[in-house]
């Protein structure tokens, strides 16, 4: 595959986009904080939007941190290991930290306090990992993208000649700085866990990506690079503007190459990693360690101690609430993620999964619009702002007017809901509501469209048969017809059993003579 040159004085743009305030001096102020271990930790098993993982264990079972508890069934799954030691006291359907609070299977943990590790295996017997090996590890660890897609991390690697790394610490929505903070306090992890990728991809090119307000890390990590002589690993600040950290975003900036629609990165040669996965990949070759934490920030004005806390899989939300200092009278609304692409929760007894970067606790002041939902005006400003080049009003007329699939014909589904739109829209449509449902439909359209494809052949399949069936029993009626109605055939059989009574007969007269 042809390598471009990058060049990092030199970057390019995206279409639209908004410059917002982070709100991030206040979770990064204090110290990254180790998050006490919960009472109970709720492990969803739902991964990658919709694949359901199957349990290893039963009721009762008691469990090591870092054990296996439910494996795939589905390419398209992860593995889900214990985050700590305890009992299982519950397997059922709950309300999930993924998008839409959906209900997926979640295994309750019964802490026994003690955090106890299964047996660990360091990855790395002293001797040179191939990159079979390390896409292994990924496997094995349960890696998922830890920006918040949550796509299992090995199905990057197959099949597919990569020239570039594109290592994403763009954290470009506001209150969330889990990765900044983890780039702050680890950065000899991402060093070696870059390199890690790099073999495992094929990679020549690395580029460390950082949004230009973040002070400090650039030169920490560069001075590390520089330390250990390695050239491949470029580190550049791209401007902060929201949804530069977008991956389609992030790749126009820094390569000026765009991804067709309906297109992965990877088949152009590009492969994105968040920093957080990076690391857990380091954690799991070094010693042995799953993903079975992560940092995550709990932040918001109904948030009276904002900070990073480093928490297990599964913890509830209500348990770093409680150690944040949660103003329960301030807050109006319970969000996972960010304020333009998170999603409301429902309740506080919600574990956190391996995509949760941010628990906001937002008063009514940020959550309540100024005023009732109006007619769209068709002002264009949603056009203005858009990074993936849509047509936002077209889009809502067609999915107001249930025309989903003009909405498909106008690329709905490249739409990556970063609310931009909604944002600025002076009539406060909310949109990506729109959009969202569109795409749910339209995902339940095929999926109905498929089944009646396949019924359908199974119909025609059948009645195949059945004629198939029906000439061969004509045929062979045909055949007996032929045999039973041929004349000549009749008298020399009729011929041949009177010549055989005559024998018998003739036999029988002879013996009784003698």
């Amino acid at each position: 595959m042809k390598e471009f040159q990058f060049n990092p004085n030199h970057l390019y743009s995206f279409q639209g986009g908004l410059q917002l305030k982070h709100h991030k001096n206040d979770s990064l102020d204090k110290p990254l904080t180790v998050a006490d271990i919960p009472d109970k930790l709720y492990m969803s098993l739902r991964i990658n939007r919709g694949n359901i993982a199957k349990p290893t264990v039963s009721l009762g079972d008691k469990v090591l941190k870092g054990q296996v508890i439910a494996i795939p069934d589905t390419p398209n799954g992860s593995i889900i290991h214990a985050s700590s030691s305890g009992t299982i006291t519950a397997i059922s359907d709950k309300q999930t930290a993924s998008p839409d609070t959906d209900i997926a299977t979640v295994i309750e943990i019964t802490t026994d306090k003690e955090d106890q590790w299964c047996k660990l295996n360091s990855f790395n017997n002293g001797q040179p990992l191939s990159s079979s090996d390390i896409v292994s590890a990924i496997k094995e660890a349960g890696l998922t993208g830890m920006g918040g897609a949550g796509f299992p991390t090995h199905l990057k690697y197959k099949g597919k000649e990569i020239s570039t790394l594109i290592v994403n610490g763009a954290e470009c929505e506001p209150y969330i700085s889990c990765d900044q903070q983890l780039m702050k306090d680890y950065p000899q992890e991402l060093i070696n866990g870059i390199q890690l990728v790099l073999k495992a991809s094929g990679a020549k090119l690395a580029i460390f990506a950082l949004e230009d307000q973040v002070g400090g890390i650039k030169s920490s990590i560069e001075e590390l690079i520089n330390k250990n002589n390695i050239e491949n690993i470029k580190v550049v600040k791209v401007p902060t503007i929201y949804p530069a950290g977008g991956e389609k975003q992030l790749i126009k900036v820094l390569t000026g190459k765009e991804v067709p629609s309906g297109g992965l990165p990877l088949h152009m040669g590009i492969i994105v990693q968040n920093v957080g996965t990076i690391k857990a990949l380091n954690d799991y070759v070094v010693s042995g360690q799953p993903l079975v934490d992560r940092i995550i920030t709990v932040a918001g004005d109904g948030i009276e101690n904002p900070q990073n806390f480093m928490a297990l899989i599964g913890t509830p939300i209500s348990h770093l609430l409680q150690q944040a200092e949660f103003n329960r009278e301030k807050t109006n609304r319970l969000i996972i993620g960010g304020p333009m692409m998170g999603y409301a929760m429902p309740n506080a007894d919600i574990g956190i999964d391996k995509t949760s970067n941010c628990i906001l606790a937002l008063s009514e002041k940020m959550t309540k619009h100024s005023g009732d939902t109006l007619p769209c005006i068709r002002c264009g400003e949603c056009v203005n702002v858009c990074p993936a080049n849509l047509l936002p009003q077209q889009l809502h007329w067609y999915i107001k007017g249930k025309n989903l699939e003009k909405a498909r014909e106008h690329h709905v589904f490249d739409c990556i809901e970063c609310g931009a739109c909604a944002w600025v829209c002076p009539s406060q449509i909310k949109l990506v509501d729109y959009y969202r449902y569109a795409k749910s439909e339209l995902k339940y359209l095929d999926f109905k469209r498929k089944k009646s494809d396949e019924s359908q052949i199974r119909h025609e399949l059948r009645e195949a048969r059945l004629e198939r069936l029906k000439a061969e029993r004509m045929a062979k009626r045909k055949r007996t017809r032929r045999r039973t109605t041929n004349p000549d055939k009749i008298k020399l059989e009729l011929q041949a059993t009177m010549d055989r009574v005559k024998k018998s007969q003739k036999d029988k007269d002879q013996k009784d003579n003698q």
